[in-house]
């Protein structure tokens, strides 16, 4: 008695077991093909694991020889089950009692994910097209998880692409994410012509960052594909059968079509420039079709004194000796095999023994086995025009990449066409020289339009046929010196011309051949703030300081410009292009933070930030403590506060005690030093939340340019907030500060708009 075929899915192993976490199903699906001698009857039994763990589907069957038997056994572990390591014993016993199979399902279970996942629609029915679907994942537990969803056809060869947006989502404790799920049937095969349609079942597993795959069987999906329409059924039938007798009549040809004789596919001149100067010889290249019935080939030379035979390979034994690649680094005079199969003859750059200057033209003639003396195809070339060990000539100088412009520029006409280089890196030119043969040395010279004399020269000098180490990486040497995107010297932005000197010998005598081109234009990037970064976020407009912040992280870069010059405003001196910095603030004062970057163009670009703290007065008054009666003193006069940023270059000094003084003469002076006015200002929150307004107004009009503001205007408003929060009314904060009224009360209009 022979045992039943039996194959399970998934399988284990002792050393591989099967990860499941408490919450969630594990199904494993026998398949069992019984053979002729099999029992008739079987039941599916398990053991070595609690039965409040597992289901068994159908375990009583009776066996059917044509068609095999599915059994699914459902694993889904209680949370009260002990984690680790688990077997579950699967055995098939017949009627008779007798065991037929047994296999062990090695499992572990883990803790659970707290992972709710659902999938909708259930279904989905398409024609044409992709079945969408949306999954609602959610993380109930208090751990932020990292999950890559895995979606999978849970029918073999199902011929479906799957595709989720996100592919990868991050979850947050008790968060949700939504994913969009698409599936497309790939195989227009197996789209039915009649009946209900094929239907898709498939389930998205999900899977940890670090690769560990969370059992899940509550998101299953399943998409119909529809039958074609009848009318579209029968059109595509008909193309079918048009196609298949197509198909079967060109296979027909093909099979007994005769077979192809021996031909000469091309026959051409190696050299690139013509007329054909500067070589030794004139090389041709050619290539032969069913080069198994090649016999010998002849080459006929006609020339001004006749036509003669050039050249004559024999065949017969392969491949002649005098044409072997000898070495991997051969480039011309040999012929090898492109094809093996079909044996196709590639012969490149082959001699043909002309030494004399003239006009000539080439014929080849091939010959086969079976005919020796008539060519089976002959093949001619056109004139060739040669003159032997010609001098070099520079047929191509050209910029690399860079748009031309035939009109002269209006600021300087006399600079002729220019060319626009990008906005970094630098010029890179392109040159094709002919006859490089006896060139002994390039020089490319690049030169300054506006700084003629700072010249500057590079030289590459040739030694024999070796191209320098300089160019090698740009250029190739063979019948022709071809460079490509070869780096120039023009790095700063400007106009430049570039020359190209060949330097040659020619009967023990140097001689120069050279080309100019340009002027060609190398442009900046144009000066921009790339970033600003307070505490790590992007600077806004007006950033509030928290009560007990007494540092601010500042970080910046500044890009593009040529030359520029980067201040953080109000702080002196000058700082690099991207840095960072910690600035300390004053526990009272506020004031504007501006990063300014100017250009040796003259180019300013600036963001500025309005620095503001929590009104301690707008808390609530239970907030605030209590003081002790006894330690209530008599009310005076506060004093000043200093301002916002701690500079060790400059202070401001503080007003003394309130004493009876003499009225002063009205004299001007920095406000670091402001004389006692006629009535002593006082500090109050209103005028501390007039300079606010100020502070707001100026802000606005500096980003929408309502009002002009240059250095000393701007250095004037700085002074003209301060006093305002002194406690001076605006009149005469305006007048100390030398600030038009007009000017303040527009900046007062614009911040209180902007409130």
């Amino acid at each position: 008695m022979n045992p039943p075929h039996v194959v399970i899915s998934p399988p284990t192993s002792s050393h591989y077991p099967y990860r499941l976490k408490l919450g969630t199903k594990l199904l494993i699906t026998i398949s069992v093909e019984f053979l002729a001698d099999s029992h008739r009857d079987y039941q599916l039994l398990a053991s070595d694991l609690s039965p409040e763990c597992y289901t068994l589907g159908t375990p009583a069957i009776s066996a059917d020889q044509e068609y095999p038997q599915q059994i699914e056994v459902v694993v889904h572990p209680t949370p009260v089950v002990a984690l680790g390591e688990h077997q579950l014993h699967l055995y098939l016993q017949g009627a008779d009692g007798i065991v037929l199979w047994e296999n062990i399902i090695y499992l572990k279970f883990l803790a659970a994910d707290e992972i709710e996942i659902l999938l909708t629609p259930d279904q989905t029915v398409i024609q044409d097209g992709v079945g969408v679907y949306q999954l609602d994942i959610t993380n109930t537990s208090e751990v932020e998880q990292g999950l890559i969803l895995r979606p999978h056809c849970l029918q073999p060869r199902s011929g479906c692409q799957f595709q989720t947006e996100p592919a990868q989502i991050t979850l947050a404790p008790h968060g949700t994410e939504k994913v969009e799920l698409m599936v497309q049937p790939q195989h227009w095969w197996l789209r039915p012509w009649f009946g209900k349609g094929k239907t898709f079942r498939f389930q998205v597993d999900l899977q940890t960052l670090e690769g560990t795959l969370l059992p899940q069987s509550l998101a299953q999906g399943t998409l119909v594909w529809q039958p074609y329409p009848r009318p579209q059924s029968f059109r595509l039938l008909g193309v079918l059968l048009v196609t298949l007798a197509t198909g079967s009549t060109l296979f027909w040809r093909l099979l007994f079509a005769p077979q192809s004789g021996l031909r000469i596919a091309g026959l051409q001149s190696t050299q690139m420039i013509n007329p054909q100067t500067g070589q030794k010889d004139i090389h041709l290249s050619w290539t032969i079709k069913n080069s198994q019935k090649l016999s010998k080939l002849v080459l006929w030379r006609q020339g001004k004194g006749g036509s003669r035979i050039a050249k004559t390979y024999s065949f017969k034994e392969g491949i002649p000796q005098t044409l072997h690649r000898t070495q991997p680094s051969q480039t011309f005079n040999f012929c090898e095999y492109d094809d093996p199969q079909t044996k196709t003859l590639a012969c490149k750059s082959i001699e043909t023994g002309t030494a004399d200057a003239g006009q000539y033209q080439f014929q080849l003639q091939a010959f086969s086995f079976q005919d020796a003396n008539q060519p089976t195809d002959v093949e001619t070339t056109a004139s060739i025009a040669f003159s032997p060990d010609a001098i070099p000539q520079i047929v191509r100088f050209v910029p690399d990449g860079l748009s031309e412009r035939t009109d002269p520029p209006a600021a300087n006409p006399a600079l002729g066409s220019v060319a626009l280089a990008p906005s970094s890196g630098s010029i890179r030119l392109n040159w094709d020289i002919a006859n490089p043969s006896q060139i002994t040395e390039l020089q490319l010279m690049t030169v300054d339009v506006n700084n003629a004399e700072a010249a500057l020269l590079q030289r590459f000098r040739f030694q024999g046929r070796q191209l320098p180490q300089k160019l090698a990486q740009f250029c190739t040497l063979a019948f022709n010196l071809t460079c490509r995107h070869v780096p120039t010297a023009a790095q700063k932005p400007g106009n430049y011309f570039f020359k190209l000197n060949a330097v040659y010998q020619e009967d023990q005598k140097s001689f120069t051949l050279a080309k100019t081109i340009g002027p060609m234009t190398l442009q900046a990037e144009p000066l921009r703030i790339a970033s600003f970064l307070i505490n790590g976020q992007k600077a806004p407009a007006q950033y509030v300081i928290k009560a007990g912040q007494n540092t601010l992280d500042l970080a910046w870069n500044v890009v593009g410009g040529i030359q520029p010059i980067v201040a953080m405003l109000p702080q002196p001196g000058k700082l690099p292009t991207a840095g960072k910095m910690q600035l300390k603030l004053n526990p009272q004062q506020q004031g504007i933070l501006t990063l300014q970057a100017t250009d040796s163009n003259g180019k300013r670009v600036l963001q500025t930030v309005a620095i503001a703290r929590q009104n301690v007065a707008s808390l609530p008054v239970a907030a605030l403590p209590k003081p002790d009666p006894s330690q209530v003193q008599p009310l005076s006069p506060p004093n000043l506060p200093p301002p916002i940023f701690s500079t060790p270059t400059a202070e401001v000094p503080q007003p003394k005690s309130p004493a009876v003084v003499d009225k002063p003469a009205p004299t001007k002076s920095p406000v670091a030093s402001v004389a006692s006015p006629k009535s002593k200002p006082q500090y109050s929150q209103e005028s501390l939340a007039e300079a606010q307004t100020i502070t707001r107004g100026l802000v606005v009009a500096r980003q929408k340019r309502k009002i002009v503001l240059n250095g000393d205007t701007w250095n004037k408003a700085q002074d003209m907030i301060t006093l305002l929060r002194r406690g001076y009314s605006r009149q005469e904060a305006a007048q100390k500060a030398g600030v038009p009224l007009w000017k303040l009360n527009v900046l007062a209009t614009l911040g209180k708009r902007k409130k």
